[in-house]
Order: C-alpha cells, then sequence, then structure tokens
C-alpha cells in the first residue's frame, strides 16, 4: 500500500493506515504482517492496537466468568478474528476499532497543540519562579 493518502512520512498513522490494522485484525493476522503491509514497524501496529482498545460489556443477563479469556492476554489481544464472537463467549470481550481511534488520536493531537493557558500575570509569575531557581543553579524542572 504505497498509495500517497496511506503512506505517511512522519511517524502519525492515518484513518487509511488505522482501518487497515482493523481489517487485518478481523483475518487473525499478526502485528509482523500487518506492519509490512502498512509500512510501519509492528511495535507501532502493537502500541496502537493496545492504546485504543475498546471494551464491550457483557450482556445483561450474563455473568462475568473468572479470568480472562487466554486468547487476550497474548498478540494481537483483541476479539477481532475471534469466531465465537459475539454470542458463544462469557468473556468480556475487547476490540479495536478504526474510527473511535482515530477520533482519540485527533482529540490527543488537539489538546496537545493547544497549549497552557495563561493570563499575562500569572505567565510573568512563573517566568519568575523559573528565573529565580536558574540564578540559583537549580534545573530548570527543579524550579517548576
Amino acid at each position: 500500500m504505497s498509495d500517497k493518502n496511506t503512506t505517511n512520512n512522519g511517524t502519525h498513522l492515518t484513518l487509511e493506515n488505522r482501518q487497515e490494522i482493523q481489517a487485518c485484525l478481523d483475518k487473525g493476522m499478526t502485528f509482523k504482517a500487518i506492519g509490512r503491509r502498512i509500512e510501519k514497524d509492528p511495535t507501532t501496529v502493537s502500541k496502537e492496537v493496545k492504546k485504543h482498545l475498546q471494551q464491550k460489556p457483557l450482556a445483561p443477563n450474563r455473568s462475568q466468568p473468572s479470568g480472562v479469556c487466554p486468547k487476550l492476554l497474548k498478540p494481537p489481544f483483541v476479539c477481532n478474528p475471534c469466531k465465537q464472537r459475539p454470542y458463544a463467549c462469557a468473556f468480556l470481550k475487547q476490540f479495536y476499532y478504526a474510527i473511535p481511534a482515530q477520533g482519540e488520536y485527533k482529540a490527543l493531537l488537539h489538546d496537545a497543540r493547544e497549549g497552557i493557558p495563561l493570563g499575562k500575570e500569572e505567565f510573568y509569575k512563573n517566568q519568575r519562579v523559573i528565573s529565580d531557581g536558574i540564578k540559583r543553579g537549580q534545573h530548570l524542572y527543579h524550579s517548576l
């Protein structure tokens, strides 16, 4: 997949990458195979899946079995490829879905770029504290 929309020179995954990850997980592919397919490191794929797991609660009339489904303890950590879902398995289910993962990514990116809202007075107060600490030989992070 070397289409201009899906290959990203940066480190960020695109919606198309995430959709491909979901489709590959549905087929039961490994992180290594998915990584090759979207031209990303398998570790990137693994971190993406773990970070954006969507848990589905049990039906109201079902009781929680003791323990966790053994299939969720090893890669790919999701129920996407499981043949028993959604009706036969009594365990809590977790899936990877591209659209919610993209939404979470965009929200995090927006929050990170927004910065810290400081008023003029608060800015100068913080600037004085940091400057005084540095003048005393303190490390920048210690001054905070």
